[in-house]
């Protein structure tokens, strides 16, 4: 399918941001530094290097590659098939339960500005859904501009909130505590998730080859300095950090007037954004692997928009039957292993093109040879295993693939059968 190269870097940007900074920062600022005190500033930083070691070799690999897709891609070039697949359907199918699970949350964090809302959750979840394909269907630039839109409104307050926080700041307070550091940098990575994102719709992408690793790379150096911000000014603020529930909203009351009310309306559009990024990125996985004849040749049809409008329903339709049978899903069943996993894959991609691709064109080439590809592979494989992932987790991450498998098979069967006239 040829598509209209319709996203700027901006977009690519806005995308990356989108899926990255989502609820896990105002989750996640207690737990910092519950884990690692005056240390935990520090300890996101850690995390940041190392998931901008991961980005780098997203940044080469997407400037090898113009083509949707992103991590389905790199992974099929350089493992095959099979590996392939099952890095693209997982990414599809945790886009798809994600879009189902925070839209429903979108709802319920909207009921607290909107009490009419709270029994309303589902068929605003289903609404918000159907408007973001809608909003897809009729152009990329659209989708694209939406989330570029949501990512600036999401952030700007967040951004307001680091600067003029920093008056809370007190360098007395901040520890350099190995045990602090590892801890904290290691629970960190549920925030720095989703910067690939950026890469998947990389075929509507002008300049893909340079704008992709551009955004891939900005908008994780961007979440990173952001969130390493917000905790110095949540640790200098907040003595008793450790134990609030809500520690952003309460930092903003002491600086602004309805400060609290402000950062709670951010947050709702943080979902929104999230959302807005997830919507324009899961059709994208269900038409790369249709193309490559893994999925119904159906999905690859574009509308008269020249979207890929069976795919955009698909996954419009897909994600809102969730939203309506499991309600408040949660992702943490899958989130560690195919998350990480796919990092490491995709690091360990960057090495191994190397030797299998070594003449194809790189806009951009890591330096220091195979150091910072190895470097990052053993950064995934080190965050996996801290993050004690649960067998119930391999168990429904077993199953997903079980799941995509049978799709292909399936498909596989129906181009064999023949047809009769």
């Amino acid at each position: 399918m040829q598509q209209a190269r319709s996203l700027s870097l901006a977009d690519a940007i806005g995308i990356g941001v989108n899926g990255i900074v989502g609820s896990g920062v105002y989750l996640l600022v207690a737990p910092l530094a519950a884990a690692g005190g005056g240390a935990s500033a520090l300890g996101v930083i850690a995390c940041g290097l190392l998931c901008v070691l991961i980005a780098l070799c997203f940044a080469e690999l997407s400037s090898m590659f113009d083509r949707s897709g992103g991590p389905y891609v790199y992974a099929r070039q350089a493992f095959g098939s099979a590996v392939g697949f099952g890095v693209g359907w997982l990414g599809m199918a945790t886009g798809i339960l994600g879009l189902a699970a925070v839209s429903v949350g979108f709802a319920g964090a909207l009921a607290r500005f909107v009490p009419s809302a709270a029994t309303a959750r589902v068929p605003i979840a289903v609404g918000l859904i159907w408007a973001l394909g809608a909003i897809n269907y009729i152009g990329v630039k659209a989708g694209g501009r939406t989330s570029t839109i949501l990512s600036v409104i999401k952030i700007a307050p967040l951004i307001i909130l680091a600067l003029f926080g920093l008056r809370f700041i007190s360098f007395s307070a901040i520890h350099f505590d190995t045990g602090g550091i590892v801890r904290s940098a290691f629970l960190a990575i549920f925030m720095m998730s989703g910067f690939e994102y950026a890469a998947v719709p990389a075929g509507e992408v002008t300049d893909a080859k340079r704008n992709v690793p551009l955004a891939i790379v900005g908008s994780l150096a961007f979440a990173c300095l952001l969130y390493a911000a917000l905790q110095l000014v949540s640790v200098g603020a907040l003595p008793d950090l450790a134990q609030r529930e809500q520690p952003l909203p309460d930092v903003a009351a002491l600086l602004f007037p309805n400060g609290a009310r402000l950062i709670g309306i951010t947050a709702v559009l943080s979902m929104a954004g999230f959302c807005s990024s997830v919507a324009l990125v899961a059709p994208r996985y269900f038409l790369a692997l249709a193309e490559d004849g893994y999925l119904p040749a159906f999905l690859t049809r574009t509308s008269r928009y020249q979207t890929p409008g069976a795919a955009i329903l698909t996954s419009t339709a897909f994600a809102s039957g969730l939203a309506i049978l499991l309600g408040y899903a949660s992702l943490v069943d899958v989130a560690n292993v195919v998350i990480l996993s796919g990092y490491g894959l995709t690091s360990l991609a960057c090495l191994v093109l190397r030797y299998k691709m070594p003449d194809a064109h790189r806009r951009y080439r890591l330096p220091f040879g195979p150091l910072i590809p190895l470097l990052a592979t053993c950064s995934a494989a080190a965050l996996l295993i801290s993050a004690r992932p649960r067998a119930a987790e391999f168990r429904f991450s077993g199953m997903l693939l079980l799941i995509g498998f049978a799709a292909w098979l399936a498909t596989w069967l129906a181009r064999r059968a023949p047809t009769h006239p």
